[in-house]
């Protein structure tokens, strides 16, 4: 090889580099904005690492052909045979993504209650669960051996979704209290009567699933718990029927 081949071949692996990474960059850009609709918005890390090893793959594959003319023949044929097996890998991860923000919008009213940390926590679990077993299914469609990281997966997997479920638990247990509660509530108050519970003094407005409405003097309703009618002492007074 030649000086100016060397230059050539170290080049094209420079220049991929560096071209795959500015291209990747303004993909992700461009697809995260937050104009984009979220599945596009979750879709842009995995979109923009494949623009960005696409033209490392190729700066590489040019650089062989430099060094190894003959080797960069078989190169083409090798590249048909093996493109269906990457863009169905893309598609599943891409389509994780899409599934998580499903998955993550369906537990937020489950996890109403919960702190704003927990639901971070789960959130991040959540995804990193969809989109590892993704990635495993993908790099397995590719042709690399997945023994070993099936393994530790699943060990993940059971150790993710026992600590979701804890998560999830806690974060239920305040509403199922107050669901209780307001069911012994509803054997003891009605609605009309004048209760006096702890510093609440009023008339009973509604009585709610988790909580009693209740009317003071000046008019002013106050959204009591229920376990505080069941925690407190209470006095009730029934309303006279007329």
């Amino acid at each position: 090889m030649t000086l100016i081949d060397w230059i050539l071949f170290a080049g094209f692996i420079v220049g991929g580099i560096v071209v795959g990474r500015i291209a990747g960059g303004l993909t992700n850009r461009m697809l995260s904005k937050e104009s984009r609709p979220e599945p596009i918005q979750d879709a842009a890390k995995p979109l923009s690492s494949l623009v960005m090893y696409g033209f490392i793959i190729t700066g590489l594959m040019t650089s062989l052909g430099i060094l190894q003319p003959e080797a960069a023949k078989e190169i083409p044929k090798d590249l048909i045979a093996w493109m269906p097996q990457v863009l169905t890998a893309a598609i599943i991860v891409i389509g994780a993504n899409v599934v998580t923000s499903f998955v993550q919008a369906a537990l937020r009213p489950m996890m109403g209650r919960s702190s704003a940390s927990v639901q971070r926590q789960v959130n991040m679990a959540v995804k990193a669960l969809i989109v590892g077993l993704a990635s495993v299914i993908a790099v397995s469609q590719i042709g690399i051996d997945t023994t070993i990281i099936n393994i530790a997966l699943g060990a993940l997997f059971f150790g993710v979704a026992a600590s979701m479920t804890l998560l999830v638990g806690m974060g239920g247990q305040p509403v199922a209290r107050e669901v209780a509660a307001s069911r012994a509530v509803r054997r003891l108050v009605a609605e009309g009567d004048q209760v006096s519970v702890g510093n609440v003094v009023g008339t009973v407005v509604s009585i709610r699933p988790t909580a009693v409405e209740v009317r003071d003097v000046s008019g002013s309703i106050t959204l009591v718990p229920s376990s505080f009618f069941v925690g407190e002492p209470l006095t009730v007074t029934r309303t006279t029927a007329t």
